[in-house]
């Protein structure tokens, strides 16, 4: 399967983007109807799921990633680096859950 992440939730949240971890990722069609968490991404991704991110003014798509963090030795994602921001994990907007 293919998911297109459309928003991100960061820890901690107080902490500008590049300092904060992706903890949980919101997929869609512009507008995020699922939430799943960071174990939940990583382990469809093993089962060879396939997540990615899309610009809103260009259509340029890049894929998620999984990394390792050496400094907390943690698996993280990220989008693949492009000549886009529009489009990278960090910049999409912070996900707004009704509970």
């Amino acid at each position: 399967m293919r998911y297109r992440i459309v928003c991100t939730e960061q820890e901690p949240v107080t902490a500008p983007t590049t300092h904060a971890h992706i903890v949980a990722v919101g997929t869609g069609n512009g507008t995020a109807n699922t939430r799943w968490t960071l174990a939940q991404v990583i382990e469809a991704m093993d089962r060879g799921d396939v997540f990615y991110t899309q610009g809103e003014r260009t259509g340029t798509l890049a894929c998620v990633q999984k990394y390792v963090r050496t400094l907390c030795r943690r698996t993280y994602i990220r989008s693949t680096p492009n000549a886009t921001r529009e489009n990278n994990l960090d910049n999409l907007r912070r996900c707004r859950w009704q509970r």
